[in-house]
């Protein structure tokens, strides 16, 4: 009977612990309505924003189930409060695991992983593959046409041996758009580093003659944004998702459909002075002499370069950890203006995680280093990464990157 009354006792103890965490699981703030669709290597993830926690989302990604905690060593992609959207890309498809973490506004995430509600996993094959191409990338429900600073319905539409950009604009037809081509599809800013710049200052309809035989992707950006460090990529707003290909079975026509007669000049002169026949040196007269001689061309003066920068707490000797192989890079190769040698060392530094600090200064470093070696393209992308974390230096770089790509 005493027995009995404890196993009775128990039970209730353990069913209002049961009742007290799933109002827990309930009430804590969390995303709903995840949804993980899949096509070819890229896969697109919707869900609902939580209405009680607004700062931004943090998505996570593994190769097995989401248990009661997040493992230590995964880092999440940080979105926008808002979005409700991303684009993922990943070679396999067969162990793909989600979970999505709202936060508050100081960006203090919670780790409350509910299955089917805020974590899911990827199911191959469950898109159609007749099913719009488009339809995929865009989210109608959760995406404004309007989302992306003004562009949105970018499309390029192969007609001979032309492609055709078209888009619409909101209120941007005093900002300067910018129409990047690529050969790969671009989903983010750092896929902008493998594009390059068709024009600046384009009108819908814009015609671009790309290179026959290869695939084309294009992107508009306002160059207003790029400077702001506020660009934004979304597939089908103001990036495509479908290549343009040029056939290019027209290149090889001829530039006269009739060749022209041969003419001998030579022989239409009759004892006249023909071209030859002229000796090979004739001088100047004097005056024509010292005009040349008083004539200054105009000399373009060289560029002048921002002064390298470094922090103070990587001035100071190494207190070891991951502190000590950046000090060390900068110490042996930054002070000594050893760009090139800085450059590998800083991407081979930055090639491991880092703590948030850390990456953050090495990216500083890196893009000097990118700066002084003239690659103003992969500088600029690598100063708007940090900018959130160092505003006020990065704008200076990222006015002297501009500066120093349009000289």
């Amino acid at each position: 009977m005493r027995k009995l009354f404890f196993l009775l006792i128990f039970s209730l103890f353990s069913g209002f612990s049961a009742g007290i965490w799933a109002q827990n699981i309930e009430y804590a703030p969390h995303v709903t309505q995840i949804n993980v669709e899949a096509r070819s290597n890229l896969i697109r993830i919707t869900w609902v924003d939580s209405p009680d926690a607004k700062g931004p989302v943090y998505i996570f990604r593994s190769a097995r189930p989401f248990g009661g905690s997040v493992p230590a060593n995964i880092r999440p992609v940080v979105v926008n409060y808002g979005e409700q959207y991303y684009i993922d890309d990943a070679d396999d498809m067969e162990n793909l695991y989600y979970f999505i973490a709202a936060s508050d506004l100081r960006g203090q995430w919670y780790d409350n992983i509910i299955p089917r509600v805020n974590s899911a996993s990827l199911i191959p094959g469950l898109i159609n593959g007749n099913e719009d191409e488009e339809r995929f990338y865009l989210a109608s429900d959760s995406l404004p046409a309007d989302s992306v600073s003004g562009i949105y319905n970018l499309k390029a539409v192969m007609e001979g041996e032309r492609a055709v950009i078209t888009f619409d604009s909101s209120g941007a037809a005093a900002r300067n758009a910018i129409l990047y081509r690529s050969t790969q599809p671009v989903q983010s800013p750092q896929d902008l580093l493998n594009a390059v710049i068709v024009q600046s200052g384009i009108v819908s309809p814009f015609v671009d003659f790309p290179v026959p035989g290869i695939s084309w992707y294009y992107a508009i950006i306002f160059e207003d944004d790029i400077a702001s460090g506020n660009m934004g990529i979304k597939p089908g707003i103001n990036a495509t998702v479908s290549a343009v290909t040029i056939s290019g079975q027209d290149q090889e026509r001829a530039i006269r459909p009739i060749p022209l007669p041969i003419l001998t000049l030579r022989d239409t002169i009759s004892g006249g002075l023909f071209i030859a026949d002229i000796p090979n040196h004739t001088p100047l007269s004097a005056q024509t002499s010292e005009t040349l001689r008083n004539t200054q061309i105009p000399v373009k003066a060289p560029l002048v370069l921002k002064n390298p920068r470094v922090f103070t707490v990587d001035l100071a000797a190494p207190a070891g950890g991951e502190d000590s192989a950046l000090i060390q890079i900068v110490m042996e190769y930054f002070l000594k203006f050893e760009w090139e040698t800085a450059r590998v060392s800083l991407q081979h530094y930055l090639s491991l995680p880092r703590s948030k600090e850390i990456e953050a200064r090495a990216r500083f470093y890196l893009g000097q280093a990118l700066y002084y070696t003239a690659n103003y393209r992969e500088a600029l992308i690598v100063f708007l990464s940090f900018r959130s974390q160092y505003p006020d230096e990065a704008n200076v770089w990222i006015d002297a990157v501009l500066t120093a790509m349009v000289y």
